[in-house]
């Protein structure tokens, strides 16, 4: 199961820069001037820089490190290491990897942004007008995991390769050539 609920939010009007971007941390980059001032309207959501990108941290025990991430985005990829001007940006969650209550949180910026900012916003590559679509997803995937007991956001909800995750389908687990390496050291007692 994908656990990354993505939402894009493609600029309409103006298409704005690293220095405008980087508002959303409450500060003016020494280096890129904005041109703009959207995304300083933003500050509150509680952005920080984290290397190319723009997270918000976790506070709490439970969960991720970083529970909403931002993206730039230009022709439909993230960027790296790009002053501009991008075309889109992209909130990524994770819907294992953070704590039920932590949807909140992504919908505030989605709230935010939508408000805020000239953009459409798009889910699964398709324009939506409101969060209810983030948040019937994000419910599968929750009600996904604890099927398999195990909690969004919990210590083993960390340690889930989500490379792969799809064994949790199915039972290759009990694949009859696996051999518990301390029962077979036993036998040869």
């Amino acid at each position: 199961m994908e656990n990354d609920i993505l939402i894009d939010f493609r600029f309409t009007k103006t298409k704005p820069g690293f220095g405008d971007l980087f508002l959303i941390t409450g500060e003016t980059h020494p280096k890129f001037a904005p041109r703009n001032n959207a995304f300083g309207q933003l500050a509150h959501l509680g952005f920080e820089q984290l290397d190319d990108f723009f997270g918000i941290l976790n506070s709490e025990e439970a969960g991720d490190d970083v529970i909403v991430w931002l993206f730039p985005m230009l022709n439909g990829e993230e960027v790296f290491h790009n002053s501009g001007s991008f075309d889109a940006i992209r909130l990524s969650y994770n819907a294992l990897r953070n704590t039920a209550d932590s949807l909140a949180i992504l919908q505030a910026c989605y709230d935010a942004f939508t408000t805020h900012l000239d953009t459409q916003a798009l889910f699964e590559g398709k324009a939506i007008n409101s969060f209810e679509p983030v948040r019937a997803k994000a419910g599968e995937i929750i009600s996904y995991w604890r099927g398999n007991q195990i909690e969004p956001g919990s210590e083993a909800s960390l340690l889930i390769d989500e490379d792969d995750d799809e064994d949790w389908d199915d039972d290759e687990f009990l694949d009859e050539d696996w051999v518990d390496e301390d029962e077979d050291d036993n036998s040869k007692k």
